[in-house]
Order: C-alpha cells, then sequence, then structure tokens
C-alpha cells in the first residue's frame, strides 16, 4: 500500500455523512451514503476523536506521540496510512489550510 502524500498542515476532517459511534474503547464508522462500515482498536479510534474534533495531521501525530509510546516515523507512517484508508472509503476529508 503506498502512503498517501497529504501535508503535515492539512486539515482532517469527518465528512457531514459519517456517523461513529465508541463502543468498549473502539470506534465504528459508518458512510451513510454508501453504507461503508470501519472499525478501529485503541489508537485509532483515539486518533479518530482528534480527527473528529478537527486536527491538522501534524498535530494528530504530536498528541498521539505524547499519548502513546512510539516512535514518530513508526506513528507518522502509520496514521498516513490510517489517514489514506478513510480517505478512499469517504469517510474522512483531507484538505489544504485555508
Amino acid at each position: 500500500m503506498s502512503l498517501m502524500p497529504f501535508a503535515s498542515t492539512d486539515n482532517l476532517s469527518c465528512p457531514p455523512e459519517v456517523l461513529s459511534r465508541v463502543l468498549d474503547g473502539e470506534a465504528v464508522l459508518l458512510h451513510l451514503g454508501s453504507g461503508t462500515y470501519f472499525g478501529m482498536n485503541e489508537v485509532a479510534t483515539r486518533a479518530w476523536e482528534l480527527i473528529v474534533s478537527g486536527t491538522t495531521f501534524a498535530a494528530l501525530c504530536t498528541t498521539l506521540q505524547a499519548e502513546f509510546d512510539v516512535e514518530l516515523d513508526t506513528l507518522e507512517r502509520d496514521l498516513r496510512e490510517f489517514v489514506g484508508a478513510l480517505e478512499d472509503k469517504n469517510l474522512v476529508t483531507v484538505s489544504p489550510p485555508a
């Protein structure tokens, strides 16, 4: 899988047609238009909570690195993969800074 080429200053947000719920510490997303369903583990759920509140890719990395014991390079690579997968399924919006 190739890593998505978005900038660290790009804004991440939840599209209005996506519903999410956290059950037992894990998020579940549903795209109302396509019926796409996506489940997440604990770290991905925390990332999702930050995305829903509105964040940049850089801020997402900084916050998660402070909260979880992980190398920044590994975290950034994994988050690019994660956000890319969400974007492919129209579950997240990635946009350049205003």
